[in-house]
């Protein structure tokens, strides 16, 4: 069974079994993965099973659902990718990866304490562990945001401009 192992901003670490269906992402508690943090939006996104593959797709989030630091709106899973839902970081783990040394319907409770992070592992969060948003930075960030999209609109104004 794939997994996905969840790191909060908290320092906490947690892993959450995905059924070979849709699992649905967000704040609000009807989400079959909640992840209680202001950056994730009441119903983030979805992890989906089709075709024998993994896929994660955003349904319509303020913050973003990002696959190894690329903002995507769907795309497929692999063993080892990092998924990030507004600022909580989370790793997807394959059944056939191998990184999981759990044996099937046996519950470890120490996986929730016990980080299975690889090594070398890079997180692409834009924002340091344990940081919470404080408003400021996303105000910055949303201006930083805004001044990219108009000089790349300016650009290409002056690139096709009409006759």
């Amino acid at each position: 069974m794939a997994k996905l192992q969840i790191f909060l901003p908290g320092g906490e670490e947690i892993i959450h079994d995905l059924p070979e269906e849709k699992t649905s992402v967000g704040r609000l508690p009807e989400n079959m993965l909640q992840l209680d943090d202001p950056s994730v939006s009441s119903r983030h996104g979805e992890i989906l099973f089709e075709d024998n593959s993994f896929f994660v797709h955003d349904t319509g989030s303020t913050n973003g659902t990002y696959l190894n630091g690329v903002k995507v709106d769907t795309a497929i899973l692999a063993h080892g990718d990092e998924l990030r839902f507004g600022s909580v970081v989370c790793m997807f783990l394959s059944a056939s990866g191998g990184a999981i040394a759990l044996e099937a319907g046996s519950q470890d409770n120490a996986a929730a304490t016990t980080s299975r992070r690889p090594a070398d592992f890079q997180s692409t969060s834009p924002l340091p562990r344990g940081a919470a948003p404080d408003g400021k930075g996303n105000l910055i960030f949303a201006a930083a945001t805004a001044v990219g999209v108009l000089s790349a609109a300016a650009a290409l104004f002056i690139v096709f401009k009409p006759a």
